[in-house]
């Protein structure tokens, strides 16, 4: 029962310590934000309303960023200042280890993580696009909707085609070419000087085709001809000009997967890809580092605590960041990138956790 009553109180502590932290953080960087960008808003006439619903969009991103900071200060205001006023000392003294205290503050941070881990893969996505178009609409006052209207469009297709268009127009596309891929190698070639969407199908005009086969290069041309094997409608391709970061997780994949088929580099994909399913855990791996730290505050005192704290927090992010450059530079494999620095900073973590409990 006393250990019940015991978790109950820390959590409280903690939950409460980590949502007044993530506000504050929050706050703090969208007025940053706003005093940067003031003049934008002001030379475009952006109402009150019209900001507030920006930041509203812009805000997802922005707590996941700063999570796991907003966790390592939710333990040093709840477990250090309990620490501080000598409550650890009366737990202790009825036989109750440093890491049974800590403990509840574990669980509720993994469940944390799990939270930030779905909310990263689903809503963070989604509001960046929003995001986008918010800002390209209301703010920016572009307001192409009743035309449908693109340039410089590339697309690849499901079976690895990459597709380059100069303009599209409604439903028509203008400047086509077609490669397709094997092994990394081009064995086709499509170019066309405008194509038509009708049926539920492309037909290409001016059609000058090539195929590669060995050393062999067969020719071949027409005046008109229906490609059946490209069957993306014209909205699909408008939106091709989004960035692939942005994606939700599963078109992420799926963009990964044609760009393998296509025999391109997907590195710098496979990290955002990765990062995504990683970055919320940093939250747990520096609860390791911050539990046995905040234990201390009674002998080093509460800033010392925090600082150092603090410190591991952007040393790991910065490592992070690190690792992420070498992965897109092609340095190292993609998953190494993003793994190496959650186990040196779980190794990390883990060994000033045991210290702590059994020193």
């Amino acid at each position: 029962m006393t250990n019940k009553i015991l978790d109950t109180y820390i959590i409280k502590k903690f939950l409460a310590a980590v949502i007044f932290a993530i506000s504050g953080f929050l706050f703090i960087y969208i007025i940053t934000n706003l005093f940067e960008n003031i003049g934008y808003f002001v030379d475009r006439k952006a109402t009150l309303l019209t900001i507030l619903k920006y930041y509203l969009l812009f805000s997802p991103k922005i707590i996941v960023l700063l999570m796991p900071l907003a966790t390592l200060m939710g333990i040093y205001f709840s477990l250090g200042l309990i620490t501080k006023h000598n409550e650890v000392l009366a737990i202790r003294g009825l036989g109750i280890s440093p890491f049974r205290i800590y403990r509840p503050i574990f669980l509720y941070g993994f469940f944390l993580s799990i939270l930030v881990f779905a909310f990263n893969l689903s809503l963070v996505p989604k509001s960046k696009h929003l995001l986008n178009e918010f800002k390209r609409r209301q703010i920016d006052q572009i307001n192409d909707t009743d035309k449908l209207y693109s340039r410089n469009i590339n697309y690849i297709t499901d079976r690895g085609e990459t597709v380059n268009i100069k303009r599209l127009n409604e439903n028509e596309i203008y400047e086509i070419h077609i490669l397709a891929y094997e092994d990394g190698k081009i064995i086709s070639r499509i170019d066309a000087t405008r194509g038509i969407w009708k049926d539920s199908s492309w037909t290409l005009f001016n059609v000058y085709s090539r195929d590669f086969v060995g050393d062999m290069v067969i020719l071949d041309t027409k005046e008109k001809k229906t490609i059946k094997n490209f069957k993306v409608p014209p909205e699909e391709l408008a939106k091709s000009k989004y960035n692939p970061i942005n994606f939700p997780f599963k078109d992420l994949l799926r963009y990964i997967k044609k760009l393998d088929r296509s025999g391109q580099k997907s590195d710098e994909e496979r990290i955002e890809l990765l990062e995504r399913i990683s970055y919320p855990f940093v939250s747990f791996i520096l609860l390791l580092f911050g539990c046995p730290l905040a234990l201390e505050v009674k002998r080093r005192g509460l800033l010392f605590g925090f600082g150092l704290g603090t410190l591991s927090a952007f040393t790991f992010w910065g490592i992070i960041q690190l690792f992420k450059e070498l992965g897109i530079k092609g340095n190292l494999p993609p998953s190494l990138s993003i793994l190496i620095p959650d186990i040196l900073f779980l190794t990390m973590g883990l060994y000033f956790m045991l210290k702590k409990e059994y020193s």
